[in-house]
Parts: structure tokens; C-alpha cells; sequence
């Protein structure tokens, strides 16, 4: 994979945040917020095929590192993104949904603003969700994800819509908390010396 395509893939996690903050806090009408929001995910499309494209045709290993940055070095935790085959169809998929879904929800008339908003934190958590190959920065992200999709669906939502994302978040925040479990067993029987997802299987 080439540095240029690399590059077009870390990019797309911080384009998709800065895409959601630009949407809050600037002084947008509705239709200036929903064409943001639609080149916020087209962007996010058009990066991700870049790299999937690169990726293809480069013939060279099955994990391909784009950035790998000791953040919390004491507990042996990177800030490491990387992409293979699954989950760069994954990026995809996130890519193709995330703009296929401003297209389904350009007729939404409350709050338009907020509601881009959080739509793009839910999709930047999803990416680095599919990213990630460090196992506590999956986590970080996957933790990302869950509140904007609380508000989502308790603002946007239909019928009993405060109870039903109240039932999401809760069985989303129970499960966080086995997964949590689980990542400190992984860590602690490994030697307690790294997250890497690649060095841990």
C-alpha cells in the first residue's frame, strides 16, 4: 500500500469528527447542514475506496500498519491503527452506509444540526472501530459510538423511542463492561506488556 493511500485512510477517522464539530458549531441553515454532512460522507467514501483500491493491487502483507503511536506506554498501549482485508470491507460498508444514510435522513426537519452531528460521532466511532488494532483503542471507540446512538434514537427515533435507546445504551454498557473484563484477563495472561491485537493472537 502506498504512503498517499495510508494516508487517505488515517485521514477519514479525523475528517468524519471534524466533520461532525463543523456541523455543530457552525452557523449553518438546515440545507448548509445537510450538504455538509453529505460531502462529510462522500469524503469519507472517497478515501476509503482509495485505500481499498490501493490496498488490492499493492500485493503485500495481509496487516498493513497506517500509524502506530505509544500512548499510554506504561500499560503498553498504542494508538495503532491498521487495515486488512476485513476490515478494510468493513470501512467500506461504514463508508457507503454513512452516505447512503444523510441521503435517507435529508428530510429530517427537527434539529437539523444536532442531529448531523451526532450521526457523524456515531460514524467516526464506527471507523475507528474497524481500524483499530490495538485492543483498549477499539474499546475507546466502540465507547464513542454508544452515546451519540443514545440521542439518535431517543430524539430521532419513533414509538417508544426514550425506552428503547435507554435499552440499547444499557445492554451496549453491560456488554462493554464483559468486553472490559475480558481485555484485562487478555492483557493480564499475555504477560501484561502490550494491547496489540496482532501480538495477542
Amino acid at each position: 500500500m502506498s504512503d498517499c493511500a495510508a494516508s487517505c485512510l488515517i485521514l477519514i477517522i479525523p475528517i468524519t469528527f471534524i466533520g461532525a464539530a463543523l456541523i455543530c458549531l457552525l452557523r449553518l441553515s438546515d440545507a448548509g447542514a445537510r450538504r455538509l454532512a453529505l460531502l462529510t460522507a462522500a469524503t469519507g467514501l472517497a478515501l476509503g475506496t482509495i485505500g481499498t483500491i490501493s490496498y488490492a493491487t499493492s500485493g503485500g502483507p495481509a496487516i498493513q500498519t497506517l500509524t502506530d503511536v505509544p500512548w499510554i506506554k506504561s500499560l503498553g498501549i498504542h494508538f495503532l491503527l491498521a487495515v486488512d482485508g476485513i476490515s478494510l470491507t468493513m470501512v467500506m460498508l461504514t463508508g457507503i452506509a454513512a452516505t447512503t444514510g444523510v441521503l435517507f435522513s435529508w428530510n429530517v426537519k427537527t434539529r437539523v444540526k444536532e442531529f448531523f452531528a451526532l450521526y457523524f460521532a456515531l460514524i467516526g466511532g464506527v471507523y475507528g472501530v474497524f481500524m483499530s488494532f490495538d485492543l483498549f483503542l477499539l474499546f475507546v471507540f466502540y465507547e464513542l459510538a454508544i452515546i451519540p446512538k443514545y440521542f439518535l434514537i431517543a430524539i430521532w427515533g419513533s414509538g417508544e423511542k426514550r425506552y428503547a435507546a435507554m435499552k440499547l445504551a444499557l445492554y451496549s454498557f453491560v456488554g462493554s463492561a464483559l468486553v472490559l473484563i475480558g481485555m484485562i484477563g487478555t492483557y493480564v495472561v499475555s504477560g501484561g506488556e502490550t494491547m496489540n491485537l496482532i501480538e495477542l493472537s
